[in-house]
């Protein structure tokens, strides 16, 4: 009796390992793992290991590893079917036989499974055949030797059509080897087939049950193209799904290890022959949804090691998009920029293991990749420019579908600008003239006023537009006498943004017949624990108008709207003054400015208080 991959899933999916493991193993918990005397073999200290979210047992002592089916077999001596069918009936899964066409297909895909194996055999013979001594003198000179060429099975595919031969001499028809992707039919004559892999240096590529599914082949002649050739799309290649090496790194991999995605077969090999083993490469440079995926099923933050040269970042820059749109609590990526033109191996040539592994250990976190690249494309000398920015950042952080971590993410950008703005403002040399010690007062004072809770660098804006927002969220009135206003209101922070945005996405302009009692209802339901917890500043000065008639709280909340624009004006005449002094004239009115800046915080810090909002 045969099972369908998504029947022996759904088993898995509703027993864990250790319900079943701990009927026969006395199990205790360890961090993310339970631990317990192994079953094979007598033991007194524990190596046996179950991982519920990885769904497998490992036995360090005999090297044993499976699932709960496999733990039925080996341990409660049921074949497989028997050991299916018994859980099946404990987790509620109705079984299902397979159609003759069903039947049909898995035996072809056995006999394609068993073509591969008998393929990967010959290329490793080919390796060490006297008769390809140029194939095993590149690989020597790559720096790999015998134990790293049979641990990681690489072979050769001869020139001419040795293969097909080969695989015809082992009963294997032209059918199977050709859906195998091993062979090609040649269009011109009909009947002739030819190698697909020729004059090249070969990687078997396993799955994730590490069996054989297709090969990678790299030139040896640079001449020849193209430089890489990954086995066509067959019944069980999928390049998208798969990861050189991941199968046999698996087993022995802890979350807390470096795991590292490199471009290319040769980097994975080239690695483990210099000590680094976690390494696996994807099939070609790009990092897709179905990979990204399957790494964090085993590493919480696996790191992007792509070459330094300009495909390699391109590479980079989509794997941040593809991981944007993918994130997780608790689950990111980190990334290591290689100098230009260096791939990993190059690297530790030139500078060594030790080098690289300060990389590793230093791995850039997704944020600070996005912020850099987004930096690169942005010219932040103009004030078209900082928006440019600013907007560019604003399309990454929507790419985020996890809501939670979209926050956050919004949260940490608005701190990296305030910062990054206020330096970059401060680093800058006004003039020729030495204004701070001309006029020390007035620049202390300015800088006073900048960390102050009102401060004018952002945080003054700030309050006052979570005063905007928090007063249409208790008053939902004003988004239909308002509509145009809020919809216009440039707001700085990205939280506020994304509320009116929620706000007005519901309204959608239908604000003449617009329900105040539904809107009240969506905003309370969304809003009400964010704004009674992190705009309570706001809240409560909102919550003192309630008895006002609602004319007078219209008037307040315009007033706000135009306190916040004052600022926002005298912040950019301030900047734009300050990068036009020429003179003792042009330092007088900047001072000026800050002078205006100064009382205009004073005043409207008198006007709603000095409440920092949480």
């Amino acid at each position: 009796m045969k099972f369908s991959i998504e029947t022996l899933n759904e088993i898995k999916d509703k027993i864990s390992v250790s319900q079943v493991v701990e009927k026969t193993v006395q199990l205790k918990k360890r961090g993310k793992e339970f631990v317990g005397l192994s079953p094979f073999t007598k033991e007194r200290t524990p190596s046996f290991t179950v991982n519920d979210e990885k769904q497998f047992y490992h036995c360090f002592s005999t090297n044993k590893h499976g699932d709960i089916f496999t733990f039925l077999v080996e341990v409660g001596g049921l074949s497989f079917p028997e050991a299916v069918e018994k859980l099946a009936d404990e987790a509620g899964v109705q079984l299902r036989t397979f159609s003759p066409a069903e039947e049909e297909k898995i035996n072809k895909s056995k006999k394609i499974f068993e073509a591969l194996e008998i393929s990967k055999s010959f290329f490793s013979s080919q390796i060490f055949d006297d008769n390809n001594s140029l194939a095993l003198k590149y690989i020597r000179e790559r720096g790999l030797d015998d134990k790293i060429i049979n641990s990681y099975e690489i072979g050769y595919a001869p020139q001419g059509n040795k293969l097909e031969k080969f695989l015809l001499s082992k009963g294997v028809s032209h059918e199977i080897m050709t859906l195998a992707g091993m062979t090609i039919k040649d269009e011109k004559k009909k009947d002739n087939f030819y190698d697909r892999f020729r004059n090249r240096i070969i990687f078997p590529i396993r799955d994730i049950r590490n069996r054989v599914v297709g090969f990678g082949g790299r030139v040896i002649n640079s001449n020849d193209q193209p430089k890489y050739l990954n086995s066509p799309e067959t019944p069980v290649f999928h390049k998208g799904s798969l990861l050189y090496n991941f199968s046999k790194i698996r087993p022995n991999l802890k979350n807390n290890d470096n795991l590292i995605v490199v471009e290319g077969y040769m980097d994975v090999v080239s690695l483990a022959s210099k000590g680094f083993q976690n390494a696996v490469a994807p099939l070609g440079t790009a990092i897709t949804e179905t990979q990204l995926n399957i790494l964090w099923k085993d590493s919480d933050s696996p790191i992007i090691c792509f070459d330094g040269d300009k495909a390699g970042k391109q590479a980079s820059f989509r794997a941040t998009e593809i991981a944007l749109k993918l994130l997780k609590p608790n689950k990111t990526l980190r990334f290591i920029n290689l100098p230009d033109n260096l791939d990993p191996d190059d690297y530790i040539k030139n500078f060594g293991l030790e080098s690289f592994n300060k990389f590793v250990d230093n791995a850039s976190p997704l944020q600070s990749i996005i912020w850099d690249l987004c930096l690169q494309e942005s010219n932040i000398d103009t004030p078209e420019g900082k928006a440019g920015f600013e907007s560019m950042l604003r399309a990454k952080l929507n790419l985020i579908g996890d809501k939670s971590i979209k926050k956050h993410y919004g949260l940490l950008f608005k701190d990296m600008l305030d910062q990054f703005f206020y330096i970059k403002k401060t680093e800058r040399k006004i003039s020729k003239f030495d204004n701070s010690e001309k006029y020390p007062g007035k620049y202390k004072n300015s800088l006073k006023i900048k960390n102050s809770i009102l401060g004018s660098g952002g945080q003054l804006p700030s309050d006052l537009e979570a005063l905007v927002i928090s007063g249409v969220l208790i008053f939902p009135e004003l988004v239909k006498k308002h509509y145009e206003i809020l919809e216009s209101f440039n707001i700085e922070n990205l939280r506020l943004v994304d509320i009116r945005d929620n706000v007005l996405a519901f309204v959608k302009k239908d604000y003449s017949e617009l329900d105040i009692d539904l809107l009240k209802e969506f905003v309370q339901k969304k809003y009400q624990t964010f704004f009674e917890k992190d705009l309570r500043f706001a809240n409560i000065f909102w919550q003192k108008k309630e008895g006002n008639n609602f004319d007078k709280i219209s008037e307040t909340w315009l007033e706000i709207l135009r306190d916040d624009q004052h600022i926002k004006s005298l912040n950019n005449d301030i900047e734009t003054s300050k990068d036009e002094i020429k003179n003792e004239e042009d330092e007088k009115r900047f001072i000026d400015l800050i002078n205006n800046k100064d009382q205009a915080i004073k005043l409207i810090t008198e006007k709603y208080g000095e409440k920092k909002i949480n």
